[in-house]
């Protein structure tokens, strides 16, 4: 028997060791999660638009060649093959405000995505602290269930040998096993369940999840609500379906641009005497100014563009007040379960006074079998429901934390 106790605890110590702590798992899922990578990758290839509308007035430079040849005989009045090489330096001098439209509205959708970034791993790291405290629930759900088992087994084989001398009746034995079978089947759910939990949490955290300790996240005070990385991000989207109108609107404006050419002429085939002023190279330099005067689709991309702003703006005004709202709540429902962990606590003690008291009467024959599983069934459910309600006071802190906008490096600082 010793030997067996010794064992046990060997191999509670190793699973203790080999259980993994839910600061490692945050930052293996800030380091392993693929939607967190998805999230930084689009960010970066936001940047490299940006950049490349950094300079906006820099010039072109293309190159061409073309070669023409005629195929009845004309070599007499002109030439009958011609090969022309040219280079175009061209710059917009002024393209109405749509490239520095076109830059402003790139910056802000490459600052959008790095606070979208933060959003999608603040989410990740809640469902990870979610899913952590509701695997927990089921552990203290299968120790409490477990210990309940020991306790009907104990008066099962106690109650059937009492039976076995025909001291009590085939219903007493039969209620007990019926009741241990339960509890067994009940374990069993509880099993799987946490199994599907420890998997999910392992998709997240990019690594196998065993086993989980008895973390619990650190205490930040003084919390006040703050705009939220998502509220930003809408506020610079905003801001870029603003610019996105007046690069609509820039196709109504003058269009001024400057451009430089230079031809090198070949020619073959032709009377040299005849066309012998031929040019070699020409260079042409060309200022244009143009102005739309009439056409039938900018009025209406416009207008397309104004209302998407608009209807921009009143989602964000709506994720204001429900960033407003939903810190409240959190805030409420983070006191209503200190309360109703203040209260299971009362029932446990109660629970365990009551269940001792009947475990004694039934023992000595005062009270049924009926009597002393209520007691049981009360005892084990109030202890259920107390490391349930301590392990959703969790989820109710780490909601509150991130509905105040709250750094999640503060939290992982905490620990």
């Amino acid at each position: 028997m010793r030997l067996y106790r010794y064992i046990m605890l060997l191999l509670m110590v190793l699973s203790s060791i080999d259980a993994a702590t839910l600061k490692e798992i945050i930052e293996s899922t800030l380091k392993n999660n693929q939607n967190i990578k998805a999230s930084m990758i689009d960010s970066r290839a936001k940047e490299k638009i940006y950049n490349s509308r950094e300079n906006i007035y820099n010039p072109t430079l293309n190159a061409a060649i073309s070669d023409t040849q005629l195929n009845i005989d004309t070599r007499e009045i002109e030439v009958k093959n011609r090969l022309v090489g040219s280079l175009k330096l061209g710059v917009d001098l002024y393209d109405g405000g749509k490239s520095s439209a076109t830059k402003r509205q790139k910056s802000y959708e490459y600052q959008a995505s790095k606070l979208d970034a933060i959003t999608t791993k603040k989410e990740t790291i809640l469902q990870v602290v979610t899913l952590f405290f509701q695997t927990k629930t089921a552990i203290d759900s299968i120790e409490v269930l477990k210990e309940k088992g020991t306790t009907l087994k104990a008066q099962y084989q106690r109650v059937k040998t009492k039976y076995d001398i025909n001291m009590v009746t085939i219903d007493e034995v039969l209620k007990l096993r019926s009741e241990y079978e339960t509890n067994q089947y009940a374990i069993e759910e509880l099993r799987y369940q946490k199994e599907e939990l420890l998997e999910t949490i392992s998709l997240l955290a990019g690594r196998k999840i065993k086993s989980i300790d008895n973390s619990t996240l650190p205490n930040v005070k003084n919390l006040a609500l703050k705009e939220s990385e998502h509220l930003r991000s809408l506020n610079l989207s905003l801001k870029a379906l603003d610019e996105n109108v007046k690069i609509v609107e820039s196709a109504k404006n003058v269009q001024v641009k400057l451009e430089d050419s230079l031809n090198l002429y070949s020619y073959n085939d032709y009377n040299e005497n005849l066309l012998a002023d031929l040019p070699q190279t020409q260079n042409q330099l060309n200022v244009s100014l143009t102005y739309r005067l009439f056409d039938t689709t900018t009025k209406h991309q416009v207008e397309a563009a104004k209302l998407a702003k608009l209807s921009a703006k009143e989602k964000v005004i709506f994720a204001k007040n429900q960033e407003r709202s939903t810190f409240s709540l959190a805030k409420r429902k983070l006191k209503t379960q200190q309360l109703k962990i203040n209260s299971l606590k009362s029932a446990v003690e109660m629970g365990e006074s009551v269940y001792k008291l009947v475990k004694v009467k039934y023992q000595n024959g005062t009270v049924d079998n009926i009597t002393y599983l209520d007691a049981l069934s009360k005892r084990t459910f109030n202890k259920a429901l107390y490391q349930q309600a301590l392990n959703e006071y969790e989820i109710a802190k780490a909601n509150y934390y991130f509905s105040s906008g709250l750094d999640y490096k503060k939290v992982l600082k905490g620990w």
